[in-house]
């Protein structure tokens, strides 16, 4: 009797098996890693940290830009909603919200800001209404990262730009 159909034939369900392992674990994989670091270096979740300017063997942002400070905050809301507050600068800026499995489901960035502060609740409960006017995102998962980027435009303007990306925050309601 001939085997090797059945040696295919496994093969195949295995290939498929760890296609399909690979396909829905890699993203919560690369996520809980980025997690870590991050709340690691805030001292928690919900609370924001801002790295210095990116150089050359930066890596905790993948492929950082060098014209860009970055501002990043670990979110759990599964307690509670989060406030996400922060100036908009003269500058590029954008904030951007990835949830668990890496999906970015939320972005707005300096054009779209209607002020010169923008003000967000982060939740997952639809229910949830917002305080002065402020819009409520809701969150696909219960964490994830919020990344806050502006554009560095001199090197004369990157202390204003710094103490402003430094106001920017994320806070349990």
């Amino acid at each position: 009797m001939k085997t090797w159909p059945l040696w295919i034939a496994g093969t195949v369900v295995l290939a498929a098996v760890f296609h399909i392992l690979t396909v829905f674990a890699v993203p919560y994989g690369i996520m809980n890693r980025a997690m870590a670091g991050i709340s690691t270096q805030a001292g928690g979740v919900n609370k924001a940290v801002y790295p210095a300017p990116v150089t050359a063997a930066s890596r905790g942002i993948v492929r950082p830009s060098p014209d860009l400070l970055y501002t990043a905050c670990v979110y759990d809301v599964g307690a509670r909603p989060l406030r996400v507050t922060s100036p908009v600068p003269d500058t590029y800026w954008s904030l951007s919200m990835f949830a668990s499995n890496t999906d970015n489901f939320f972005v707005v960035n300096d054009r779209q800001a209607k002020a010169a502060r923008i003000e967000i609740i982060l939740t997952t409960d639809d229910t949830t209404k917002g305080d002065n006017g402020a819009p409520v995102v809701i969150a696909p998962s219960s964490r994830g990262i919020i990344l806050f980027r502006s554009l560095i435009t001199s090197d004369e303007a990157q202390p204003e730009i710094d103490a402003m990306r430094r106001q920017s925050n994320c806070e349990p309601l």
